[in-house]
């Protein structure tokens, strides 16, 4: 009925239960999601590990992360943006809040964006990222 407005926004495992049905995802969200770990690396798409983007009951993305837990870096290789997907400043802060959660659960309180797209979110994400770790 509209009472419950969906507030979170996180990282998904690809194991979990909202994309791990690829049917369902597409059907429920329009979100085609493969694990390409186990796509050869000249086919992959996104990268190998892939983790989907919850955001506020909304699948709007994937980044391409690792966790290189002896530099205590979080390393985005990729951040990708649905299509129709605006950036704006409260979707830099909900990323950020998701990235910054998902690092420091990894020990890698460090967040490194390689490329993005759109190309214009890396900038104005890392600088998100950097203020709030500052």
């Amino acid at each position: 009925r509209g009472e419950i407005r969906p507030t979170l926004t996180t990282l998904l495992t690809p194991f979990d239960p909202l994309v791990w049905d690829r049917q369902r995802a597409r059907d429920a969200f329009g979100f085609d999601y493969t694990i390409e770990c186990y796509v050869p690396a000249a086919k992959r798409r996104y990268g190998y590990f892939c983790l989907p983007i919850l955001r506020r009951g909304a699948l709007v993305g994937r980044a391409d992360a690792k966790a290189l837990r002896p530099e205590g870096r979080f390393l985005i290789h990729a951040l990708y943006l649905e299509p129709g997907v605006g950036v704006n400043d409260d979707l830099l802060a909900d990323l950020a809040g998701a990235i910054l959660d998902c690092a420091r659960w990894h020990r890698t309180p460090r967040v490194t964006i390689v490329r993005s797209e759109p190309t214009e979110l890396t900038p104005r994400l890392q600088a998100t990222l950097d203020s709030l770790t500052t």
